[in-house]
């Protein structure tokens, strides 16, 4: 009998040495809070565009790519300015008596004055002025999302942390942690009809404060102290 149990108290000491302690309770806190911070436009973005109507679509387009044709040149001749071309559109109007074309003109700088300057130009030779805003370059947006993220989980962190107090616990760490930062719609400003002919006042486009914003969602980890 007696060696039996010498025994089984051999066996027993290998689960009695690898027997871990219980880890402490946790509380899981799912939290969020959100963030915002402010710049100043630094780009300002003007959308054109050249248009026709004619009895043949080969007269309608040779219209409107002399026209864009002409936008662009003139654009490229203004430094700071960027210019791109899109939207092409050929189609029958006026119960399909004549045919329209159009094309569309972006133009996008930091100098505003000369950007609008070269807009109003292009409005008094005909085209038609679709969209004029104010917004942020990539570099802006960018580095603005990032603030507004830091500040956002800088935020979160001190709430876990006051309502983990609260109940007398402690934060253990963050989890399931998501970040979201839309980017930031711009700033409409003036919008001006077109001109023909003679000289044509440039559009006006007051620039405005954006705000961009970031929210935080995550599980908080909490222990007893």
């Amino acid at each position: 009998m007696r060696r039996i149990l010498a025994l089984l108290a051999l066996l027993a000491l290998p689960c009695a040495a690898n027997a871990q302690p219980a880890p402490p309770p946790e509380t899981e806190l799912h939290i969020g809070e959100s963030a915002e911070v402010t710049r100043a436009p630094d780009e300002v973005v003007a959308v054109l565009r050249a248009e026709a109507r004619a009895g043949s679509a080969a007269a309608a387009q040779d219209a409107v790519n002399r026209a864009v044709a002409a936008a662009v040149a003139r654009a490229q001749a203004v430094p700071g300015i960027r210019v791109s071309t899109g939207g092409y559109w050929t189609g029958r109007v006026d119960d399909n008596r004549v045919w329209q074309a159009a094309q569309q003109v972006t133009l996008r700088g930091g100098d505003g004055a000369a950007l609008l300057d070269l807009a109003g130009t292009l409005q008094a030779g005909g085209m038609a002025m679709s969209a004029l805003n104010w917004t942020l370059t990539r570099e802006t947006a960018r580095a603005a999302r990032e603030e507004a993220s830091r500040l956002a989980l800088d935020a979160l962190r001190r709430r876990a942390e006051a309502v983990a107090g609260q109940l007398g616990l402690v934060v253990a760490g963050l989890k399931e942690v998501r970040i979201d930062a839309p980017v930031a719609m711009p700033r409409p400003a003036a919008t001006a009809m077109s001109a023909r002919g003679g000289s044509a006042a440039p559009p006006v486009a007051v620039a405005e404060d954006i705000m961009v914003s970031a929210t935080v969602q995550a599980v908080a980890v909490l222990r007893p102290r």
